[in-house]
């Protein structure tokens, strides 16, 4: 592709865009998945998707009636996939360190509604600060997430069932077991979480196992070959985790407070206005 930063900053608008048609109040929106890695590709052989989380505001009106925070996924008409959560799970999100969302604090494509610019991009300014709030849990979620890859890989998702029956196994999830492998590597090693997430180490092997390949991308695995391989990445990961978990959690409250007070004042500032524009509508 001749310019990939285009390419998904342009699909990136289409989102935000349409959450705005379907009436969100859009923050901010995150590019999600492998091109965080550097593990997205597009030719005729495979296409990256581009996935996005966003960042909601409820109205005022939502508060008072007790309505559930947002947290939902709409899927658009090319498949892609939009994780949207209202601001209180996000901040949720990040507080118990989960590893696919503290990824968002790092990706390089973003979109910030102006409008909170001022209140919202703190987030990003001191990522590393919400990044380092619990290392054990961190590396935690780590470990978790490779757990859940390896009983996806042979499992039938619907969106994968000619993948599942013509190898066996889905090599989307082999790859993420390899990538994390790396990924406890290098946050071990103490490397800032940017030179942490691009998978660099692994970064042909891994692209190999998407498709099924073996490491050296000479010929299809098996699924019994995918299945040892799996696991191996998995009790690597486990290993490295277990031997450098601290005694105890040390958790950092100070950060908890200042994410707190983001929150309110981003959710302030969105109650004052429609409070504002209830008053206008019934004068």
């Amino acid at each position: 592709m001749n310019d990939r930063k285009t390419y998904i900053m342009k699909r990136l608008t289409e989102h935000y865009e349409y959450l705005q048609k379907k009436g969100y109040t859009v923050v901010c929106l995150m590019l999600q998945g492998s091109q965080n890695y550097g593990l997205d590709e597009y030719s005729d052989e495979y296409q990256s998707d581009i996935d996005s989380k966003a960042i909601v505001l409820p109205d005022f009106r939502d508060i008072v009636y007790e309505k559930p925070a947002v947290s939902a996924v709409e899927i658009l008409e090319n498949g892609e996939h939009i994780d949207v959560k209202d601001i209180r799970v996000m901040f949720e999100m990040f507080e118990k360190q989960n590893l696919s969302y503290i990824e968002l604090l790092y990706t390089d494509f973003r979109i910030i509604n102006p409008h909170y610019a001022d209140l919202i991009s703190p987030i990003f300014m001191f990522r590393s600060d919400i990044a380092a709030l619990n290392r054990n849990q961190f590396l935690r979620c780590i470990l978790g997430m490779s757990g859940n890859k390896v009983k996806a890989l042979c499992h039938p998702y619907p969106n994968l069932m000619d993948k599942i029956n013509k190898y066996g196994f889905d090599g989307k999830q082999l790859s993420h077991c390899a990538r994390l492998y790396e990924l406890t590597m290098k946050v071990i090693k103490g490397l800032p979480l940017e030179e942490c997430y691009p998978c660099v180490q692994f970064h042909d092997i891994c692209m190999n196992y998407k498709k099924q390949l073996a490491a050296d991308g000479s010929r299809y695995l098996t699924q019994e070959e995918a299945i040892e391989l799996c696991a191996k990445y998995f009790d690597l990961t486990d290993a490295l985790v277990r031997s450098n978990l601290l005694p105890h959690d040390e958790v950092n409250t100070d950060t908890i407070k200042w994410m707190d007070e983001i929150k309110y004042n981003v959710l302030r500032r969105k109650f004052m206005e429609d409070i504002c524009n209830e008053e206008i509508k019934f004068r």
